[in-house]
């Protein structure tokens, strides 16, 4: 189900069994997995990649230059970003962007933000409101400002 208030661009064509909820906007060329659910108000930039069964909840900023594997727990008012440095845009200002991967199985907390340029390991776990900055391993949870280990799942 696509809500009618939802703003899905050329070219992103939507599974039949993943939902998109009011007034969240989908980028064109992103890729959209099965059997997700995408919440009220998120946006999600130009060709990010999500895989399937992933949820991401309201108010979510999934910007260009990001891939997200299957089985995705993103939490309300998560941000990623693509740009260390942002300044208004002199030519094709793209270029500046980081990629960042989210793997299998991650879950991120509210109001985490995910700077540009990491990796998320797979069945890692970010904790609310957490600030990452480097690379996070497979089954580690970390917490914080900047974000750092708390321990192993």
């Amino acid at each position: 189900m696509i809500h009618t208030t939802a703003i899905i661009d050329e070219s992103v064509i939507i599974p039949d069994s993943t939902n998109v909820w009011a007034f969240t906007h989908i980028s064109k060329g992103a890729k959209i997995g099965n059997d997700c659910t995408i919440g009220e108000g998120v946006h999600i930039g130009n060709n990010v990649i999500i895989g399937d069964r992933c949820r991401i909840q309201n108010h979510a900023l999934i910007y260009d230059g990001v891939e997200i594997g299957s089985d995705v727990l993103i939490a309300p008012g998560v941000v990623t970003t693509n740009d260390y440095f942002p300044e208004l845009p002199v030519g094709d200002w793209s270029k500046r962007f980081k990629k960042t991967i989210i793997k299998d199985k991650v879950s991120i907390g509210a109001n985490a933000t995910i700077v540009c340029g990491v990796t998320l390991n797979e069945n890692c776990m970010i904790g609310a409101g957490a600030v990452v900055t480097k690379d996070v391993f497979k089954d580690e949870v970390k917490v914080g400002n900047p974000a750092k280990h708390l321990r192993w799942k």
